[in-house]
């Protein structure tokens, strides 16, 4: 098994799990793996937000081929458990673990006392294989799910995309609006994302793709506040669908983000904006194609 937070899933997740699933067939051996339902950094480490949601995150590793996931909950009982309770009682009580893999740096029980080293030998002296993956680097930084954070935080979509393998995405269903971008002649769908803990990207336009009822769609979204028509109370997600004319309110869409367009800014007035959403389409459609040469 492995074991790990796996928020993103991204390209050193990848690996682990990759790790795993080759040593599991060769020692004819289930896969598993271990993670939470939660990420405890939500509550250790106060982070803001999470990459993938519980039910992105087990389909991306589903998708990988592992035969299992435990999800645990992270109770008080467990936050208080010391390490060597987890690896006895959980891992080989309760799981009864072969092999265990993890990535490098992992830390585990109450407090996270506890590391690899300990880990090993508690392993070891129970006759358990033990193997620590290390990191996987891009542009010659540790791939890292805080790092992926910090990325979209800022809006970098693209260096974000690198570390996952993959655009970052988010899910949502399409809600009535106040229709402010139909009347500017540029309608969109307002897109509430369900899940409180998922990162939104810091605000500001990008080019994205779409997929809504199977239909890959290219078009541009919004996030952030309105402030040239109405500061928002709170950010919206807002994505105008080029080519796109159907109704689909209550229907689910996920959408891809490509590249970055511009900052969010307030503009003097609605027929500017509209001035200013003809560019950024026009910049969105080009960078979509760059994307699709590879560029």
């Amino acid at each position: 098994m492995a074991l790990g937070a796996f928020d993103g899933v991204h390209i050193g997740h990848q690996f682990v799990v990759n790790q795993l699933i080759a040593r599991g067939r060769r020692l004819s051996l289930s896969t598993v793996i271990y993670t939470f339902r939660r990420n405890p950094k939500l509550t250790t480490q106060g982070i803001e937000g999470l990459l993938s949601t519980n039910s992105e995150r087990v389909e991306a590793i589903s998708r990988m081929g592992v035969d299992a996931i435990v999800l645990e909950d992270f109770s008080g009982r467990f936050q208080n458990m010391i390490p060597e309770d987890f690896v006895k009682e959980v891992l080989l009580q309760r799981l009864n673990a072969q092999l265990v893999v993890v990535g490098q740096g992992f830390r585990f029980g109450r407090e996270r006392s506890g590391n690899t080293e300990m880990m090993a030998e508690i392993l070891r002296d129970a006759g358990c294989k033990f193997i620590v993956v290390p990191p996987v680097l891009v542009d010659g930084t540790m791939c890292s799910s805080s790092t992926i954070r910090e990325a979209i935080a800022a809006g970098d979509v693209e260096r974000a995309a690198r570390f996952l393998g993959r655009p970052y995405l988010i899910e949502g269903v399409i809600v009535t609006g106040n229709r402010i971008g139909k009347r500017l002649g540029f309608p969109t769908a307002n897109i509430e994302v369900p899940d409180p803990i998922k990162l939104l990207p810091g605000n500001g336009v990008y080019a994205v793709r779409a997929v809504i009822n199977g239909d890959r769609v290219d078009g541009v979204c919004n996030i952030g506040v309105r402030p040239t028509i109405a500061t928002a109370s709170r950010r919206t997600v807002e994505v105008h669908l080029l080519g796109f004319d159907r109704q689909v309110y209550g229907h689910l869409i996920v959408v891809e983000f490509v590249a970055r367009v511009r900052d969010e800014v307030c503009f003097s007035s609605p027929a500017v904006l509209a001035r200013q959403i003809r560019r950024d389409i026009a910049a969105a459609v080009i960078l979509l194609q760059r994307n699709d040469l590879g560029a």
